[in-house]
């Protein structure tokens, strides 16, 4: 059974619909299929946050879809500046190990 969504929710399945497509236009397949894994886990993980987390999470998704779109093709994205100063040590882990899959592709 499917439960009622509202703006808010439209707004992120929209959102993610978008990543999952730009995944398929811009990325190679080995990386499509992590990044796909990675989208799906961090917006199920995030399907029941407090609200106040909401906007902070669609800024940083809205900015990631941004990036991959302006990548040329066959070119990765690049992150802008220190990514990791921002990071706690969960994220810098989860980072590494990513990084770690990326390297064995």
């Amino acid at each position: 059974h499917r439960r009622k969504m509202g703006a808010e929710g439209a707004g992120m399945l929209a959102l993610y619909r978008a990543i999952l497509r730009a995944h398929r236009q811009h990325l190679p397949k080995g990386l499509r299929r992590l990044g796909d894994d990675y989208v799906k886990y961090e917006f199920r993980q995030h399907r029941q946050a407090a609200p106040e987390f909401i906007p902070a999470f669609r800024e940083q998704w809205t900015h990631y879809l941004a990036t991959i779109r302006a990548a040329k093709e066959g070119e990765l994205p690049q992150a802008e500046g220190d990514v990791e100063k921002d990071l706690n040590d969960d994220q810098r882990a989860q980072l590494r190990r990513l990084s770690e899959r990326i390297r064995d592709l």
